[in-house]
């Protein structure tokens, strides 16, 4: 630049010179502007931190209940510290999954009950907000516990429905899979039902079964298995999975059948990790209706705003 147009561009009118300083800001809080609604939506690259394709062993992970407010109407013997929220709110789904990755969750196993229900048009909400956390979430497919089970054709269309959405970012997968796990009890409680199951899944998902009496005679067998039961503070399944449980007190029974105690529960806890189980799970994060429920709650606050037991969660994990 010669010295005759620097001279010229110094002496350019001080109203000037603050019309061209305001016009870059104005382009700078622009551009702040579409990256933050980028980061906002979810968009790749942007609003989430990159995920990695797979889970490694072992995979904590807790059982969680987007059924909120139809599920018996909101009835429980506790108040969640957030209230008794809509599980489709996404500042609900947004802060249950910071809480999960407090804890020291590697996913959410969502209960699902098949096609066209509340639960199956909230799983891509939890997804996204997973996503968005880098977190994961796996289905926990329903209806095999219904006193009438799915039909050979309902069963296809719920498996090949929930595969089409293990394309998403924050689908939970292990060993090159994404994961399915299926509460199967009742007449599904049974070595012709994990046959039927498998039949249905054709390798496609990693699937995780419940257990039942006889389950490791089945000639056929799934990935891996798992127990339900909240009423026991301590289950464990070989090498497969341990599951741990806070209590079970429900909201129309007179006298929990587990009575809470963090100090059992931090034990537990503790005996999970020691175990080395593949899967150590949590029964569970919010079933509020059975009181077995580790998300924060008015009945046990804690000085770090995430409740005692997802306190007693993080330590152990940790």
């Amino acid at each position: 630049m010669s010295s005759d147009i620097r001279a010229r561009s110094r002496r350019l009118p001080f109203h000037r010179r603050i019309a061209q300083l305001a016009v870059v800001r104005a382009l700078f809080v622009a551009v702040l502007a579409c990256t933050l609604l980028a980061a906002d939506r979810g968009e790749p690259g942007l609003g989430h931190p990159s995920l990695p394709t797979e889970v490694g062993w072992p995979v904590r992970a807790a059982f969680y209940y987007p059924w909120f407010p139809e599920s018996e109407h909101w009835a429980t013997r506790y108040t969640p510290s957030l209230g008794k929220y809509d599980s489709s709110d996404s500042h609900v789904l947004a802060t249950h999954v910071a809480q999960a990755r407090y804890a020291g969750l590697d996913a959410f196993i969502s209960s699902y009950w098949g096609r066209d229900t509340p639960t199956a048009r909230r799983l891509p909400l939890l997804l996204d907000a997973a996503a968005r956390q880098g977190s994961h979430v796996a289905a926990y497919y329903e209806p095999e516990s219904l006193p009438t089970p799915p039909s050979n054709s309902s069963l296809s269309q719920d498996f090949d429905s929930l595969y089409q959405s293990t394309a998403h970012l924050a689908w939970l997968r292990v060993d090159g899979k994404p994961v399915i796990f299926v509460y199967n009890t009742g007449r599904e409680a049974s070595c012709s039902a994990v046959s039927r199951l498998l039949a249905t899944n054709q390798a496609r998902f990693y699937l995780n079964l419940k257990v039942f009496a006889g389950y490791r005679d089945c000639p056929k067998q799934p990935d891996s298995w798992h127990q339900y039961v909240p009423a026991h503070n301590y289950d464990e399944q070989g090498s497969d999975s341990v599951t741990v449980s806070p209590g079970f007190f429900k909201f129309n029974e007179p006298t929990p059948r587990l009575a809470r105690d963090l100090h059992q529960f931090q034990a537990d806890l503790h005996r999970q990790v020691a175990s080395g189980a593949r899967w150590q799970l949590v029964t569970s994060f919010n079933e509020w209706g059975e009181g077995t429920a580790v998300e924060p709650s008015r009945q046990w606050q804690s000085t770090s705003g995430n409740g005692t037991y997802l306190d007693a969660m993080r330590a152990a994990y940790s």
